[in-house]
């Protein structure tokens, strides 16, 4: 084989593999461009989902301040010249619940994963039980209490649904729904004031030896509570 055959062959592959190494960096470089494409993708995305939740979390809050200042509204008040006109005023309790209870349920339905619509739940129930529809009510509360304990609401919802459960003589599950929320004590909610309603549920009930104790632990544990000169009273009165 002449020189320049040999010449003629090297060269050629120095052509091979340079064009072996430029559709490399084209392939490499669509491949970064396609993950360029993706990446600005997702964060439009993620641009996008936070907007619409901005806009969901303020159009819910928009609207829970409205529906509270009608749960909170007057009943048949007369107009006093001297204080500002509300914006809403009811003639019967029955109208003003009904009214912001649809309110509330809105907000549940359009803006459910918000905080406005877990507030709402708790709401709906307040305001059904108002209306004498435990049932609904019960409804509303057991789905408000599965927020985490975190939220107040957890709380409560409980205290409510306790509440619930003993105006309509259901004594165990008030108590056992009051323990529960006692598992999990946290500073801003006051463990006497739990401790307080279990012992009022206790005496409702009939347990009165179970009445007499808790009342007893406020006593005894939360001396510089306002609570415990009103367990103190209520426990001179369980006969």
């Amino acid at each position: 084989m002449t020189k320049l055959h040999r010449k003629d062959l090297k060269q050629d592959e120095v052509r091979v593999k340079v064009a072996e190494a430029v559709k490399s960096v084209s392939l490499h470089g669509r491949e970064v461009l396609y993950i360029i494409v993706i990446v600005v993708a997702v964060a439009a995305i993620a641009f996008a989902w936070f907007f619409y939740e901005r806009q969901q979390q303020e159009a819910g809050q928009k609207l829970l301040g409205q529906a509270l200042e009608k749960f909170n509204a007057p009943v048949a008040a007369p107009a006093d010249p001297n204080m500002p006109k509300p914006t809403y005023n009811y003639s019967t309790e029955t109208q003003k619940y009904s009214d912001a209870l649809k309110d509330f349920e809105t907000i549940t339905s359009k803006y459910g994963n918000t905080p406005a619509a877990e507030m709402s739940r708790y709401m709906s129930g307040i305001c059904s039980f108002y209306l004498k529809d435990t049932a609904k009510a019960e409804e509303f509360l057991k789905e408000s209490s599965k927020v985490s304990d975190r939220n107040i609401l957890y709380y409560q919802s409980r205290t409510a649904l306790a509440d619930l459960y003993s105006k309509t003589n259901r004594f165990d599950l008030a108590i056992n729904t009051l323990q529960e929320a006692m598992k999990r004590p946290k500073p801003q909610v006051p463990q006497e004031y739990l401790l307080m309603q279990l012992a009022e549920t206790y005496d409702k009930a009939g347990k009165k030896k179970e009445a007499k104790d808790t009342y007893q632990k406020i006593v005894n544990d939360y001396k510089d509570s306002p609570a415990s000169f009103e367990a103190q009273q209520k426990l001179n009165q369980v006969q």
